[in-house]
């Protein structure tokens, strides 16, 4: 039997790649891939590791929604961001989603500010540090232009979440949780 380890990894990279698909083409990742990938990780880790295995994907879990649910109540990322993160631990553990999460962060920062500067050209950095003090990016920046249609390029966190997940699962940081 394959190693239970990189059974839980797989399933957790292969739902972020569906995720990021559905992000891309959409702009939302969806309950009907989110709730079956938590579900999977909580029974799996169960069956493979015991209730041991078990507590640890429940905290894992939770881990996932902390990671992302302050940036959602501002408005900044979505919540099928949340919910794929808490997918993502619940399958992966404690290690993998925080390693996900901090791949996720190096990634992202740098394509939020490539997107912005794509859309918005050389006033793109004044425009999102004074919308960042402000409070004014929950209508001028990165949450308003999924709405505008005259918008070229959207940001996408999903497509950053799976290239962390992928980087998590080849190199993971090690972090003593």
């Amino acid at each position: 039997m394959p190693d239970p380890v990189i059974i839980l990894k797989g399933l957790a990279l292969s739902g972020a790649f569906v995720a990021m698909i559905t992000d891309m083409r959409t702009g939302k990742i969806f309950n009907w891939m989110t709730f079956p990938l938590m579900a999977a990780g909580l029974v799996l880790n169960l069956v493979f590791f015991g209730l041991k295995g078990f507590g640890t994907s429940i905290a894992a879990f939770f881990l996932g929604i902390v990671f992302y649910t302050p940036f959602a109540a501002i408005g900044a990322v979505g919540m099928g961001d949340v919910k794929l993160m808490a997918a993502i631990g619940a399958l992966g553990g404690l290690r993998f989603v925080t390693t996900t999460f901090l791949y996720t962060s190096v990634i992202g920062i740098p394509h939020v500010m490539l997107v912005q500067y794509l859309n918005y050209g050389k006033n793109a950095m004044p425009m999102l540090l004074a919308s960042l003090t402000t409070g004014a990016y929950k209508n001028k920046t990165i949450t308003a232009e999924n709405q505008d249609p005259t918008v070229k390029i959207h940001y996408r966190l999903g497509v950053d979440i799976f290239i962390g997940c992928l980087f998590a699962c080849l190199i993971e940081i090690p972090i003593s949780l």
